[in-house]
């Protein structure tokens, strides 16, 4: 999609901070190139990042014809002699925490209820895998595809999903929370529910994302493409939506204590029935009752997110 790659004059800081984010994404492959092959600084810094996270040609194992592995110990082993491609994998609850599968692919692969915590996975390709209710706390998916895949009800505690594409993925009831999406694209993303709190979302792009009932207290969106994303009922207590590009998003029944909506254009998003309170920052001159918000007391009590729980 190309918006997702484009930078637009109507989302100042966007390009630097996309910039910046893909410098830091390939600083991290070159450390683990660093590692992985013992390479030299200089050589390091002239490879390209997707170099750096491939395999040498005379390391890769031919896998036409080879049947699948069967266990976790067997695609660990056959990674380690070069193997990449385990498309079609049906590795359900397979133990694969702390494993090294970088640059490998798994399109299509069956690893619902897995345990991938901590596993490197950077720049693999889960498109459309099956990771229903896996454990992926800690996991390194930075640049890793996972176009259509199945995450409901996953947890992907404090995951790094820098600039992961996420498009059309379905992640309802997941748990992300403190998760690093920054400059992620999750355009069609279904997020049902979901928990985002304090995750890390500058600059992703959401567009027709469905994040209805989810849970964004205290995450950071500056820069965010929300345009026709639906955050009806969403909480978003604290959160900061800064210069967020709202284009026709539905934020009805959202709850919006403290929530930072500065240099946004909520006029042109649908709040109808959302809560606020006092500590809510509009653009200046946005009149949030004349576009159908409500204040609600709740958001001045002391503890405003149990309260406006009660009230909802």
């Amino acid at each position: 999609m190309t918006t997702s790659n484009a930078c637009s004059t109507s989302w100042p800081g966007r390009c630097a901070a996309r910039a910046a984010g893909e410098a830091a994404v390939a600083a991290r492959a070159r450390c683990i190139a660093v590692v992985l092959c013992a390479c030299s600084v200089a050589g390091c810094a002239s490879t390209p990042p997707a170099a750096l996270y491939a395999s040498p040609a005379s390391e890769q194992v031919k896998t036409a014809g080879k049947a699948p592995p069967t266990s976790s110990e067997q695609l660990v082993s056959r990674y380690g002699k070069g193997e990449r491609n385990f498309d079609g994998l049906q590795l359900a609850g397979a133990a694969l925490a702390g494993a090294k599968l970088v640059s490998a692919s798994f399109r299509g692969a069956d690893l619902h209820e897995a345990d991938l915590r901590g596993t490197q996975l950077e720049a693999s390709d889960l498109s459309n895998a099956n990771l229903q209710a896996a454990a992926l706390d800690g996991v390194y998916l930075s640049s890793a595809t996972l176009q259509g895949a199945k995450l409901e009800k996953a947890t992907l505690y404090d995951a790094v999903l820098w600039t992961a594409d996420l498009s059309n993925a379905v992640l309802d009831g997941a748990r992300l929370d403190r998760a690093n999406l920054q400059h992620a694209e999750l355009s069609g993303a279904r997020l049902r529910g979901a928990s985002l709190k304090t995750a890390l979302l500058d600059t992703a792009v959401l567009r027709g994302a469905d994040l209805s009932g989810a849970n964004l207290s205290a995450a950071t969106l500056p820069d965010a493409d929300l345009e026709q994303a639906d955050l009806s009922g969403a909480t978003l207590i604290s959160a900061d939506l800064g210069r967020a590009h709202l284009r026709g998003a539905n934020l009805s029944g959202a709850l919006l204590c403290k929530t930072n909506l500065l240099n946004t254009t909520p006029d042109s998003a649908n709040l109808q029935g959302a809560r606020y309170g006092k500590d809510t920052q509009f653009p200046p001159g946005y009149d949030p009752q004349a576009n159908g918000a409500v204040e609600d007391p709740c958001c001045a009590e002391k503890d405003y997110e149990a309260a406006c729980a009660k009230a909802k």
